[in-house]
């Protein structure tokens, strides 16, 4: 696996960590929904490869609109933190790990990340999502994500 230089790092994790902010109202147990977001300035950390650190990660805040299937808008708010994985074969280039905040409650998600298009700040990723606090606890779900710079747009759906 090619690792990024921090330039190229920071643009992904920008565009990763956008997707992550959805919310799923309690009527809505097992729908599935689309949203589109925007993420803050990133903070980086580590470097490329240089003096010992071969991979990079970063942290920042944003926030989502959700539209479920029923047509039911929701908002949210979310903090993500993402790092590259060390050179080796490895399935993803980067994982990432958010909090979502929505009005009824809580949830986290987990995903595996890789870089379509670093000059272009383009990145695809897929996960799953936990849920921790209010209506969200005990849920499980999917989620897909492809952004692009500081948007995203993706799907998802929880199971339960």
């Amino acid at each position: 696996m090619k690792m990024h230089n921090p330039g190229t790092v920071r643009s992904g994790l920008i565009a990763g960590a956008v997707m992550l902010a959805l919310a799923m109202p309690a009527t809505t147990l097992a729908q599935s929904f689309t949203f589109k977001s925007t993420s803050n300035a990133q903070n980086m950390l580590g470097g490329d490869g240089k003096n010992g650190v071969p991979y990079s990660g970063g942290h920042w805040t944003g926030t989502s609109i959700g539209v479920l299937a029923d047509g039911t808008k929701t908002n949210t708010t979310f903090k993500c933190v993402m790092m590259t994985q060390p050179p080796r074969d490895s399935l993803f280039e980067a994982h990432m790990l958010c909090d979502i905040a929505a009005s009824d409650g809580t949830y986290t998600t987990t995903m595996g990340c890789q870089f379509v298009n670093p000059a272009t700040q383009e990145v695809s990723c897929i996960g799953g999502l936990y849920g921790t606090g209010g209506v969200y606890v005990g849920r499980r779900g999917s989620i897909t994500n492809h952004a692009k710079g500081s948007a995203s747009t993706g799907t998802g759906q929880w199971f339960q």
